[in-house]
C-alpha cells in the first residue's frame, strides 16, 4: 500500500536494494478501541519501506514481503503500478464470461458454486493467454484478447469430445497460435489526475479531468447564495383587502 511521508516509522535496517525495514506501534487511541472490542494488537508491527519516483515526486510504498532477494523492489513498484488490472478481471467475469446479469442461483449454496465455477473458469483462460504469450517469440500476457480466447475456447468445446491425446495437443497449439494472430497494443500507463465527479453543494474548486493535464474549472455555485423567490408562500391572504405589491 502506499504511505504517506509522516507514516514510515521508525527505520530499522537498510537492504541492499534500497529499501529498508521500518517499525510501526499503534498509537493510543487505536489501543483504547481495541481493548474496549477486546481485541489484542501487537506491540509493534515490522514493514518494509520502498521509495520510489512517479511523475518527478518521491512516493513510498510499504509491504509486509521483507525478503529483498525473494521480491526485489524494482518488481514490487511495477506490480503496484498495475493494481488497477483488477478491475479489468472484475470486467472479464461478470461482462464476458457471466450472464451479465444477476447471478442465476438462488440458494446460497449455489451461489457459492456459481462464483466458484466462474472463477475456475476464468482462472483457465488466463493460463491459456499465458501459455499463448510466452510462447516463441514471447509477449506480454496482456497483449492477448481475453474476449478472443474466451471465443476460441467456446467454439473449440464441441470439436474436443471424445479427441485422442495427440488432436487436443495439436488443437491447444492452433488456438494459441490463433489468440497470438492479432495482438492488442501495449497498455498506456494509467495515471488519471483526481478531480471532482459531481458538483458539491459548497463552493469548492471543481477540476476537469483530461487524459494528460487537468484544467482548473469554475467556482460551484452555492445554492444559499440564490434570490429568494418573491412568491408569497405559506402567507395568507384576507378578503377585502388588496395584498400589498411586492417590488
Amino acid at each position: 500500500m502506499r504511505l504517506q511521508s509522516n507514516h514510515l516509522g521508525t527505520a530499522q535496517e537498510e537492504l541492499p536494494d534500497g529499501s529498508y525495514l521500518s517499525m510501526a506501534r499503534p498509537g493510543k487511541d487505536v489501543r483504547l478501541r481495541a481493548a474496549r472490542e477486546g481485541r489484542t494488537l501487537p506491540r509493534h508491527v515490522i514493514y518494509r519501506v520502498i521509495t520510489f519516483a512517479k511523475d518527478g515526486k518521491v512516493a513510498h510504498l510499504g509491504t509486509t514481503l521483507l525478503d529483498a532477494e525473494q521480491y526485489p523492489a524494482d518488481e514490487l513498484v511495477a506490480l503496484y503500478r498495475e493494481r488497477w488490472e483488477i478491475e479489468l478481471a472484475f470486467d472479464e467475469i461478470k461482462n464476458h464470461l457471466g450472464p451479465g446479469g444477476p447471478i442465476r442461483s438462488r440458494t446460497p449454496e449455489g451461489v457459492r458454486q456459481e462464483l466458484w465455477a466462474y472463477l475456475a473458469v476464468h482462472q483457465a483462460i488466463r493460463q491459456f493467454a499465458h501459455a499463448a504469450a510466452i510462447s516463441r517469440p514471447a509477449v506480454d500476457a496482456d497483449r492477448v484478447s481475453y474476449l478472443k480466447c474466451v471465443r476460441i475456447i467456446r467454439r473449440s468445446v464441441p470439436s474436443q469430445l471424445g479427441a485422442t491425446t495427440a488432436k487436443l495437443t495439436r488443437s491447444f497449439t492452433e488456438a494459441g497460435r490463433e489468440a497470438r494472430s492479432r495482438l492488442l497494443p501495449a497498455r498506456r500507463r494509467r495515471d488519471c489526475p483526481r478531480a471532482i465527479k459531481k458538483p458539491n453543494r459548497w463552493p469548492v474548486l471543481r477540476t476537469r479531468a483530461r487524459r494528460d493535464t487537468v484544467q482548473p474549472g469554475r467556482w460551484a455555485h452555492n445554492p444559499t447564495a440564490k434570490q429568494k423567490s418573491s412568491r408569497r408562500a405559506g402567507r395568507p391572504v384576507l378578503r377585502g383587502k388588496q395584498s400589498p405589491s411586492l417590488p
